[in-house]
């Protein structure tokens, strides 16, 4: 019988995308998917060669941790799909870890407070503010669809903040606002690892019948669709 410590991470919320391979409370290895905007194509592939990698079975992974998004409509289905199929097939515990949750873990641990801001689109960004908690962040500010007025409005200071795009920020210094790198809002696999393993230990397994994508707006395709036929 197979040693079933072994867990897998999946972040393909992004243009970019990863995986990550642990055993119990260990990480064995990460792998990028060589490309971007090509996670139905790269993911199963990435995940079999970095399991073989190590000698790791489909049957040997007993948990699979996955970004929920909001992000990438596309990327955001091959994941959650590819680890909802391991739960069914090889009965792997589910969880399913949000997006911004994930990104928050992107910040310094000397930072005080993050503002995560996801999907703008006409001036509002899906957006939570966490606060520092011993090693772990705590939303201090629920998540919802804000301006960034609005969200500044509501965030302690000093507060970092993360996203890419954002609109503009004036006078951020003054206000006590550091807005970090792009390269902060990008969704690391070894994050929701990490977040998964705690997920673990802390509430149930996500059912892998209803578990879906955290779509906060309506896919452009539907609205184009809505704004030409209306109703109908």
């Amino acid at each position: 019988m197979p040693d079933r410590n072994y867990n897998l991470a999946i972040e393909t919320s992004g243009r970019s995308g990863s995986v990550t391979l642990g055993r119990g409370d260990e990480i064995i290895d990460t792998a990028e998917l060589p490309h971007k905007r090509r996670h139905n194509v790269e993911l199963l592939p990435t995940i079999d060669s970095l399991c073989k990698q190590h000698g790791v079975t489909p049957d040997a992974i007993s948990q699979v941790y996955v970004s929920l998004g909001p992000g990438s409509f596309t990327g955001l289905r091959v994941g959650i799909t590819t680890a909802k199929m391991l739960a069914l097939v090889n009965r792997v515990e589910l969880f399913g870890i949000p997006t911004l949750d994930v990104l928050a873990e992107n910040a310094s641990a000397d930072t005080q407070y993050v503002a995560v801001c996801l999907n703008l689109k006409r001036d509002t960004v899906h957006s939570c503010v966490y606060q520092r908690d011993g090693e772990t962040w705590s939303a201090t500010v629920d998540p919802e669809l804000r301006t960034m007025a609005e969200l500044l409005e509501a965030s302690p200071r000093p507060v970092s903040v993360i996203g890419d795009p954002l609109p503009p920020i004036p006078d951020e210094t003054a206000q006590g606002i550091t807005v970090l790198d792009p390269r902060y809002a990008v969704g690391r696999s070894e994050a929701v690892w990490q977040l998964g393993r705690h997920a673990a230990k802390t509430r149930k397994p996500d059912d892998p019948m209803t578990l879906a994508p955290l779509y906060i707006r309506e896919p452009e395709a539907v609205e184009l669709w809505n704004q030409r036929h209306g109703e109908e």
